[in-house]
């Protein structure tokens, strides 16, 4: 008996070792040994013989085997359901789609850099000295750049067929706006201030060149003294440099101010002349106010300021101190009059500070702390308020004319007539010091200038001379 599987010789009813080894491995390799003609036709009688004798346990033996040796393999190997293809097709669209994105993205800040840089920032990029050089370069090249960066995103997004349109419009868009900046840098250049415009004929431009050259050999040639000088003059007109520090800064530079080259001597020596007086007007106003207090204030200032010695200082200090002393003799015994004692010292002491003949106000104290008043005045409130028909009511003739002259002499006039020399010289508080041709009326307040003009008309009123010194 022979296997028809596999030719092999076997005794009846047994199993061909060629299905054992079938039954353990599911894929037995066929045997491919070619089969000889006399084989073949002995096997077929074999099978015959055996298909006779054992019909039923051979048929059934044979179908099984037959199943499983037909039965086809099963994959078991787990598939992924998302397949690589699928996979890299989704995100190549992806990513064509954000490339596309972003080539707008970039097209729309090209447009909006450009107009900043171009227009609204202008201003501060010229202020600032670190800008002001790349600038005219800033204003292309950065606009450029994103514009670039969007071309080359919408040629890159061009590999999602899904986006082309939108690719070639980013396309279209950055190419146009990247054209009109180059478009607008030739039609429309950037010039700063400090540039010259250029002609449009080459004659106008070598006239404008020529002329620059000589405006800038101008500026190298002028001086830093001439700078200096006007820069002075404008600081001090703008109020910036109060009278020491404009004197300090003419005294230092006078030298290089009054080179013929550049500043005419005369304007300098006005320009000297007007600082000194200003400052003496802005004292005299303040004297009109009788506000001598500031005037020694602003004076002790100044000296303090000043580094070299300076003789408007001196003349003014000399000048408004004996009246700020007279001023400090009025008040305080105006005060002692109306029993303000501890006003009058506070104000005596408070003089005292600001002027250098401290013995002249340690007078006045121990003469207000002892209580003496203005009784060695004819009108003591001269000075203060506005005279009256019922102030001047019982004067005689004389005491109008003495009281006339006491305004004047409260501010240290000398007078020609003896008589009045002596009868002021007996005050305590009189302390002559300005002789009667250097003495002006500006030093007067205007209680002063209304009062010593009343007293007059009444004098001459009541005698047509008025009254007759010195007889």
């Amino acid at each position: 008996m022979f296997c028809k599987y596999c030719g092999r010789e076997i005794k009846e009813g047994e199993i061909c070792t060629c299905r054992q080894q079938s039954s353990k491995t599911p894929y037995p390799k066929p045997d491919i040994r070619p089969v000889m003609p006399e084989q073949e036709n002995t096997q077929r009688q074999g099978i015959n013989q055996n298909q006779g004798n054992s019909q039923n346990q051979g048929t059934t033996q044979n179908r099984r085997q037959q199943t499983q040796f037909e039965r086809k393999p099963v994959n078991r190997t787990p598939v992924n359901k998302t397949s690589t293809a699928p996979q890299n097709q989704r995100t190549g669209k992806k990513d064509g789609k954000g490339l596309a994105v972003a080539s707008f993205l970039l097209s729309f800040l090209l447009l909006v850099s450009f107009v900043l840089l171009r227009v609204v920032l202008q201003d501060f990029m010229q202020e600032s000295t670190m800008l002001e050089s790349i600038y005219p370069y800033l204003i292309y090249v950065v606009p450029f750049l994103l514009g670039l960066g969007a071309f080359l995103c919408a040629i890159f997004s061009l590999q999602d067929a899904r986006v082309r349109t939108l690719s070639i419009s980013g396309i279209l868009i950055s190419a146009i706006f990247v054209a009109g900046i180059f478009v607008s840098k030739v039609l429309f250049p950037y010039e700063a201030d400090s540039y010259v415009a250029s002609s449009d004929s080459s004659d106008e431009k070598e006239e404008d060149t020529e002329t620059d050259k000589k405006t800038d050999d101008e500026k190298n040639n002028k001086s830093t003294d001439e700078s200096l000088f006007e820069d002075l003059k404008k600081r001090y007109k703008e109020g910036k440099l109060d009278y020491a520090q404009a004197r300090n800064e003419f005294r230092e530079n006078a030298v290089y101010f009054t080179n013929e080259e550049n500043n005419s001597p005369v304007d300098v020596a006005e320009f000297g002349e007007k600082i000194e007086a200003d400052f003496e007007e802005s004292m005299e106003k303040l004297a009109k106010k009788s506000d001598y207090e500031s005037i020694l204030k602003q004076l002790s200032k100044q000296k303090e300021e000043l580094k070299y010695e300076d003789e408007l200082i001196t003349k003014l200090s000399e000048k408004y101190e004996p009246e700020y002393i007279l001023y400090l003799d009025t008040e305080s015994k105006n005060l002692l009059a109306q029993g303000k004692k501890d006003d009058a010292l506070k104000l005596l002491k408070n003089g005292k500070t600001l002027v250098e003949d401290t013995d002249a106000v340690d007078n006045l104290i121990a003469e207000a702390e002892e209580g003496v008043t203005g009784g060695d005045y004819i009108l003591p409130e001269s000075n203060s308020r506005y005279l009256t028909d019922a102030d001047v009511s019982g004067l005689t003739l004389q005491q109008l004319n003495y009281a006339k002259n006491e305004i004047y002499a409260r501010h240290g006039r000398k007078f020609d007539s003896k008589e009045l020399q002596n009868y002021f010289g007996s005050k305590s508080w009189y302390n002559g010091t300005v002789n009667a041709a250097d003495f002006k009326e500006t030093v007067f307040n205007e209680y002063e200038k209304k009062n010593a003009e009343f007293l007059r008309q009444k004098e001459f009123a009541m005698h047509d001379g008025g009254y007759q010194l010195d007889q």
